[in-house]
């Protein structure tokens, strides 16, 4: 009788996770109040209907501060402030499924709404976030978000004021350490120089270009230079 019980009681939960997913659809906008952020591209909130999720900013994806396997990343916590900012507790927000409502993880999928702004393009002006995990059909929004990044890129915003910091697959902390520790002496005086096929080039005062070259980086030595991936000019 018990191991019935138990059986029974097992069926009405997985009934009520079954039924508050299809209560959802494509192209929904859902009213929601926030609960906990996460991090800069997760956040928990509560549904219209009363269930808790926990929804990944589709589209995005900001450095990491609370993975289980992976150290704090830089400008991690900065996201996760500025997430923390504008999506306090008991924020009223809008949850907007694209085409798929949940991940692999049980978390859904979605853009999120606050005060008519969509917080996963603010993260993204910030400088706070990339864009990624660029999955069809969840597409909505990606050519609004990729115009977004290049403006931030261009600005050279938090996580694209260092090179090569932002890859393919996330984030290289090292990028960050060898940036900051480039120009540590007084007066800087190798140029570091992008070429437009984009070879990474330095100057030394002595060079023949030297004077004519806009600097896009300085570095006390050519150690320096050659660690951050640069060559010597061969003028």
């Amino acid at each position: 009788m018990r191991s019935f019980f138990r059986s029974f009681i097992f069926i009405i939960i997985l009934g009520l996770n079954a039924c508050s997913t299809a209560d959802y659809e494509a192209g929904e906008k859902v009213p929601a109040t926030v609960t906990e952020v996460v991090d800069g591209d997760t956040v928990k909130v509560e549904m219209e209907n009363g269930s808790e999720e926990t929804i990944r900013l589709l589209l995005i994806d900001t450095p990491e501060t609370v993975h289980p396997e992976e150290p704090v990343q830089p400008y991690g916590p900065e996201a996760s402030e500025f997430a923390k900012e504008h999506l306090p507790e008991n924020k009223n927000v809008t949850v907007e499924i694209d085409t798929t409502i949940r991940d692999d993880y049980d978390r859904f999928l979605a853009y999120l709404w606050v005060d008519g702004d969509m917080f996963n393009d603010m993260i993204v002006e910030e400088g706070l976030a990339r864009v990624a995990y660029v999955i069809e059909p969840n597409t909505r929004y990606v050519k609004a978000l990729r115009n977004t990044e290049e403006e931030a890129r261009a600005a050279e915003k938090a996580i694209w004021n260092h090179i090569n910091y932002v890859t393919e697959d996330g984030f290289n902390p090292e990028a960050v350490e060898h940036s900051e520790n480039r120009a540590n002496c007084e007066d800087p005086a190798i140029k570091g120089n992008h070429s437009s096929s984009g070879d990474l080039i330095y100057h030394t005062p002595d060079g023949q270009y030297y004077e004519q070259t806009d600097a896009e980086e300085m570095f006390c030595t050519e150690e320096a230079a050659q660690e951050a991936g640069y060559r010597l000019s061969q003028q």
